[in-house]
């Protein structure tokens, strides 16, 4: 058990000097910052200042099993308004998905107002830490606060990261109206996991801070581009990957006796969040793209699909910069991480996580024994086509969200559809136009598809996360409707036009929030203008997603899902009935009640749920 007193006692004598500092530079921070992105950077944020951005410096100890973690960290937050502030929430969003019968993950030990401010620090809830100055903080003011937190990592077992057991998590946690725990402070397969483990600056609406996520759907997380420096004492041996760069390395003068550790300091300017991953058996796999230092991170066993994910996030990240604008930082990360709760993968500044069912073969059971050689090799080929999507998805989330910010409460269909439909592109480039149709179909209508198949009805695209309701929901419309928006679009104004409208929208908006519609409103220039603004209503506010993408008809359904070498076997009569009725039953079983209210299933649940499929598989005739 990791305890408070060690936990603090790792990192409290090397930030005392931290303490005592009255105001920072952000210079050193944007070491992660292209030379080329850096000119002109006060102008495009619209401050007088880089200083003004919120600033997080971390002190970071990880326990030596991964399992817990100790943090002193000091927030620096300007008022940024033309009223005074009375009071400054903070956020750890960490704690806000709770697991039944636990405590949240992140504790606060300790917290106090620096530079001689006298101050309250209240938490409200388990994410949520109000800070109260005995003084008013004036326009143009910073307020520092210091915080000591401590923290666990929640196990992920081994068994839950298979892409059958994922895909039975996935599919218990449709009709929920809650997102789940999907591994992002969590250890699991010898990979720790820390995301959303720190106190950010609240949302802040019409000069009131927003504590209320309405609901776990999408992303959490404030949005907000701020500055990071971490410092993060690892065990010696172990690799860490974090947003930002490495700037030094020192050994930790410990007591003799004590197992040898070392601090290493990372810089992560202009970020809209930060994580890192640490692993003991994490290799790793690079290549340069246009300057940028592209790495694939993957255990040993899993090295072949871990230079495929190279392969594919280097691709992508040329296509993306050649179709939306330039790459902002030095180098981009994309590890293997054991993400649970059906998620493919997670993006953040500078890093994403790919989940390791995909790494892997996807252990069929019952169904790999009926496919056979040849069958079981074309879903091996797709289980790879799903792999190549997943990562070019979370790559094109460095423009969507990352670079280019929008609000992913009120708005998800701004970062999340672009981002799918970015993937739908890089397809394309890489392997044609009829490829990429495909991919579509399999890996992006069929969202909506399964959606319709459950008995939810078609509805509007553009809508807060909080009014979806189940989450087959807004998978279906955020991820499965929603990017047919933009080839409609292309269609319409034709490449150049198209494009050029793109990457105006990054120039526009980089390294800012983009309003609701900011792709529609910067492609609806010239004549082409009412026609855009009626796709976007059709795509976006309208139902036809029926005509548009076809409905909940598992007969369609498996014919885009099965590879061309398995849809021979269709032509039998019993195996397509059989096949259809498998479909259906596990779809509409979960829609009448099979659901897991709060997200995916537990491993029980995938167990039992595997079980009843291969018992189904096990009836069918053998396919000619």
């Amino acid at each position: 058990m990791f305890s408070r007193t060690i936990g603090i006692a790792l990192v409290i004598g090397a930030v005392s000097s931290v303490a005592r500092a009255q105001s920072y530079d952000a210079t050193p921070m944007l070491a992660n910052v292209r030379e080329s992105q850096r000119a002109g950077l006060p102008e495009r944020l619209e401050v007088a200042r880089l200083e003004q951005l919120e600033h997080y410096d971390l002190h970071v100890a990880v326990e030596d099993e991964l399992r817990a973690f100790g943090l002193r960290e000091v927030v620096h937050v300007t008022n940024d308004e033309r009223a005074p502030w009375r009071e400054v929430a903070l956020r750890i969003f960490a704690n806000v998905i709770a697991t039944p019968g636990e405590a949240p993950p992140v504790s606060m030990i300790a917290g106090e107002c620096l530079d001689g401010v006298s101050c309250t620090i209240e938490q409200t809830a388990p994410s949520i830490l109000v800070v109260r100055p005995s003084a008013p903080i004036a326009p143009g003011a910073t307020l520092r606060v210091q915080l000591d937190l401590q923290g666990r990592l929640r196990e992920i077992d081994a068994s839950r990261t298979t892409m059958m057991a994922q895909s039975q998590e996935g599919l218990a946690g449709m009709m929920g109206e809650t997102g789940g725990d999907y591994g992002l402070l969590a250890r699991g397969e010898g990979i720790a996991s820390f995301a959303s483990f720190f106190a950010v600056l609240a949302r802040r609406e019409r000069g009131r801070w927003e504590t209320d996520d309405r609901g776990t759907l999408g992303d959490l997380g404030n949005d907000r581009m701020s500055h990071v420096r971490a410092r993060i004492v690892v065990p010696q041996g172990a690799q860490l990957v974090a947003t930002g760069v490495e700037t030094g390395s020192l050994p930790v003068r410990d007591a003799p006796g004590r197992a040898r550790r070392r601090e290493i300091t990372v810089q992560a300017g202009l970020v809209r969040d930060f994580s890192f991953l640490v692993g003991h058996a994490l290799e790793s796999s690079a290549r340069d793209v246009n300057g940028v230092n592209v790495r694939s991170w993957y255990l040993g066993r899993d090295r072949e699909a871990g230079r495929r994910v190279l392969e594919t996030a280097a691709s992508a990240l040329e296509v993306f910069e050649r179709r939306f604008g330039p790459y902002p930082y030095r180098e981009l990360d994309v590890v293997e991480a054991a993400l649970v709760g059906g998620a493919g993968g997670v993006e953040f500044s500078g890093l994403v996580t790919v989940a390791s069912m995909f790494y892997r073969p996807a252990g069929l059971g019952g169904l790999g024994a009926m496919l056979g050689g040849a069958g079981a090799g074309a879903v091996g080929d797709m289980q790879s086509a799903m792999l190549e999507f997943v990562t070019a998805h979370e790559v094109a989330h460095q423009w969507w969200h990352g670079l280019v910010g929008s609000d992913s409460r009120a708005h998800p269909w701004v970062d999340e559809s672009l981002a799918q439909w970015s993937a739908m592109l890089w397809v394309e480039e890489r392997y044609g136009a009829e490829r990429a149709r495909q991919e579509g179909e399999r890996q992006v209508a069929m969202g909506y598809r399964t959606m319709r198949m459950m008995g939810v009805a078609d509805g509007a695209v553009d809508r807060a996360t909080s009014e979806f309701g189940p989450s087959v929901a807004y998978a279906g419309l955020v991820y499965g409707k929603g990017p047919y928006l933009y080839p409609a679009l292309r269609a319409e104004l034709g490449d150049e036009a198209f494009f050029a409208g793109l990457r105006a929208y990054v120039e526009r908006y980089a390294f800012r929030s983009a309003p609701a519609r900011g792709p529609i409103d910067t492609l609806a220039t010239g004549r082409h203008a009412a026609r855009v603004r009626a796709l976007a209503r059709h795509w976006l506010d309208e139902r036809h997603g029926d005509a548009d993408l076809g409905g909940g008809d598992a007969g369609a359904m498996l014919g885009a899902m099965l590879p061309p070498e398995l849809q021979g076997a269709m032509q039998d009569p019993a195996m397509r009935a059989m096949m259809e009725q498998v479909l259906r039953g596990l779809m509409q079983g979960q829609a009448q009640g099979g659901a897991a209210p709060g997200g995916g299933g537990s491993p029980e649940d995938a167990a039992r749920m595997m079980q009843q499929l291969e018992q189904m598989l096990g009836s069918l005739p053998d396919a000619p």
